[in-house]
């Protein structure tokens, strides 16, 4: 089946530039051990999830309709906190922007005031080079970067 990846993409991260001037007040992902499969992030203004669609060849950025329930209840599929995020939460989204394409690592990179040398990533696993016996997952992350050679 042939796609049409732009405007897919487009239709699917509609929701993407409306957390733009927010501020993060929540950070939860989804996990099916040992793959991140879902990321849920809160703004004032209610949840959004970041997903892999079309099985996780570009992910899809929509505002939930329910908020995520945390539960760890199960050691093979549970929701909670990501640590790793807790730096932005209470911070605003400065921008929002597209990085990879279709197959190659698509997803989001999200900008905060006030914390100009890291981004909150989030991309499809499908990026080279993708771990072995990972499928329809998520990869995240923390941007880092230098601005001066001070930084070497």
């Amino acid at each position: 089946m042939q796609y049409d990846y732009p405007k897919l993409i487009r239709e699917r991260s509609k929701d993407l530039q409306s957390i733009e001037s927010q501020v993060l007040e929540k950070v939860l992902v989804h996990v099916v051990e040992p793959e991140y499969n879902v990321l849920y992030i809160k703004f004032p203004d209610g949840w959004y999830e970041a997903r892999g669609e079309i099985g996780s060849e570009i992910l899809g950025f929509h505002k939930s309709s329910e908020a995520p329930i945390e539960d760890k209840s199960l050691p093979e599929s549970w929701i909670g906190p990501y640590k790793q995020f807790e730096v932005f939460i209470g911070k605003k989204v400065a921008s929002t922007r597209h990085i990879g394409n279709a197959w190659n690592g698509h997803g989001f990179e999200i900008s905060f005031e006030e914390i100009p040398d890291k981004t909150l990533v989030v991309q499809s696993i499908y990026t080279a080079p993708k771990p072995a016996d990972l499928e329809d997952c998520l990869r995240l992350g923390i941007g880092n970067y230098s601005y001066t050679t001070e930084d070497i």
